[in-house]
């Protein structure tokens, strides 16, 4: 979980002046106008989030813009008054927002007030939830096992598995090597549930090979 950006006053009535202007909807996130707020939200969040990626949970060691998206967990598309709520924002890398894009993420039907529960949510939230407690990372940037299914709506929301899926392997030997990867972390894990985890996801690919 991260810390939520705080604006100051003089930033607070700008967001107000803002969203109370007419014609205000998602695409006003590209207004001029806007620029200070967000190099405050993107300067908070890089540096709480240590350069890492909510999603991916990869460290990409750059502030460059380039490398990162400001992210909407709840899409301005889907609802323009959330644009600058604090529980709302935070930095994500360009490939997990690209795949995310303005996908469902939450089951609250909430259009002014942020809904706060992580039941809410069908994804793991990055200001209320416990990225370990639903995915397990096999490899960091390559491959990523679902504890739970809201860690398995996210590794299919933000596409995590496409690092392994853009690699040059076959399908065959791609199910050989992910099933590597999976044995490995077993010998590694202490927990129990993640255990299981790691034993399904194995026997999966042993049912899909076997077909």
């Amino acid at each position: 979980m991260i810390q939520p950006v705080n604006f100051d006053e003089a930033q607070t009535k700008q967001i107000v002046k803002k969203m109370e202007s007419e014609g205000f909807c998602g695409n006003s996130w590209s207004d001029d106008d806007i620029k200070n707020l967000k190099e405050t939200i993107k300067e908070h969040y890089l540096t709480v989030q240590k350069t890492t990626c909510p999603y991916c949970k990869r460290n990409l060691q750059s502030r460059h813009g380039r490398h990162w998206d400001i992210e909407h967990i709840i899409p301005r598309s889907a609802v323009a008054n959330f644009m600058f709520e604090p529980l709302n924002l935070c930095m994500a890398c360009v490939d997990c927002n690209g795949a995310k894009t303005d996908k469902k993420v939450t089951k609250s039907s909430a259009k002014k007030r942020y809904p706060k529960q992580s039941s809410n949510f069908l994804i793991i939230h990055p200001h209320l939830d416990k990225y370990e407690e639903h995915i397990i990372i096999i490899k960091p940037g390559f491959y990523y096992v679902a504890k739970k299914e809201k860690g398995a709506k996210t590794i299919e929301t933000c596409s995590l598995n496409r690092f392994y899926e853009f690699s040059n392997f076959g399908s065959e030997v791609g199910d050989d090597d992910r099933i590597f990867l999976l044995s490995e972390q077993l010998k590694n894990a202490e927990l129990e549930e993640t255990k299981i985890a790691i034993r399904k996801e194995i026997a999966a690919l042993a049912i899909k090979g076997s077909a």
